[in-house]
């Protein structure tokens, strides 16, 4: 595919198990998401997706274009219900839910996926791409195959790669260099390789849920943070850590999956069909994630902020870093990492 460059589990009742029709209870769920999933009515298959983001969110916007294509290609027989904003529940509940097949199809980011296959923790190894364009090329190779196997072991079928950014550093005072980080209390995600890898850098990382990190800015709890610029500006951290370096150390994908109850329930044809719709919205997700990146950069340099650009040579000073971190991990990741060094 041609790309664009630069670039819990819910208790469900025997008899409700026993008809094939699966109820959703999810706390976040709307009155008007319904009760059945993965229904036929007449000669018509009708699937519920899950988008805990809102509905402007690139993510959302491309799953409409796939609910769009499915319904073409499949001449009305396949109809896809997105339901967007967390209707069905967030990132984590959508997973579960997908997995027993309460909900057919979802989206998620590859960082929460890792628990249900454990392949895609090598997306959380910082610099492990030189850019954008190196990340799709290895998700473009054998190595998608590899890591959507795995995912199928947990009951998920992979669907299709969705563009999340590159995560950079935010700050109250400015990193230039790699020195810049030693010692200061820098947010990252519960995540152990994260952690280590911080710690290599000479951070002292500090695990916050995101809904802290704004007050724990204010008032000096932490110094720092790391994220893609959209969330960025959407959490507001940009209006209490001034400085925003573009290290974009980490590119963490979405993923578009499928529960695989329902898909066991397709034809081959189906099956078919539900791919190639969902390989064509990456296209149009890569295009509006461009847009909504571009949208958020704009408001940080409208709002005075300093962005700071590493050179060729700063990058490497940081990856240089955490080198001894791939080497600790070679016996779980080397195959993943050398399939991610061929597609260079």
């Amino acid at each position: 595919m041609k790309r664009l460059r630069g670039k819990l589990v819910v208790v469900v009742s025997a008899f409700v198990m026993a008809i094939g029709i699966t109820g959703c209870s999810s706390a976040g769920t709307s009155g008007n998401a319904g009760n059945e999933s993965a229904a036929k009515i007449g000669d018509q298959i009708v699937l519920k997706l899950s988008e805990p983001q809102v509905d402007e969110y690139p993510d959302s916007i491309a799953e409409k274009e796939f609910a769009k294509r499915v319904e073409e290609l499949s001449d009305g027989r396949i109809k896809v219900e997105v339901y967007t904003g967390g209707q069905l529940g967030d990132e984590t509940t959508t997973i579960e839910q997908t997995q027993v097949g309460i909900i057919d199809i979802g989206r998620a980011n590859a960082g929460p996926l890792t628990q249900f296959a454990d392949s895609l923790g090598v997306f959380s190894f910082p610099f492990l791409f030189d850019s954008r364009e190196h990340m799709w090329n290895a998700l473009d190779s054998s190595l998608k195959e590899e890591l959507f196997t795995d995912l199928e072991k947990s009951d998920l079928v992979g669907l299709a790669f969705y563009d999340a950014g590159a995560r950079s550093f935010y700050s109250t005072d400015p990193i230039e260099s790699v020195n810049d980080v030693e010692g200061k209390k820098i947010r990252v995600m519960q995540n152990d390789i994260l952690i280590d890898a911080f710690k290599k850098l000479g951070t002292s990382p500090t695990p916050l849920a995101a809904s802290e990190v704004y007050s724990a800015l204010q008032m000096g709890v932490i110094e720092g943070g790391e994220n893609n610029v959209s969330t960025y500006v959407a959490d507001g951290h940009f209006e209490v850590a001034k400085n925003f370096t573009l290290s974009e150390h980490l590119r963490i994908p979405g993923v578009l999956f499928m529960s695989k109850q329902s898909w066991d329930k397709l034809s081959e044809e189906d099956q078919g069909i539900i791919k190639e719709a969902a390989e064509e919205s990456e296209e149009t997700q890569l295009k509006e994630y461009d847009e909504y990146s571009q949208t958020a950069m704009d408001r940080v340099m409208e709002s005075g902020n300093n962005v700071v650009e590493l050179s060729d040579e700063e990058r490497a000073a940081f990856k240089e870093k955490v080198e001894p971190l791939y080497e600790e991990y070679d016996s779980t990741y080397g195959d993943l990492f050398q399939a991610i060094e061929d597609a260079r």
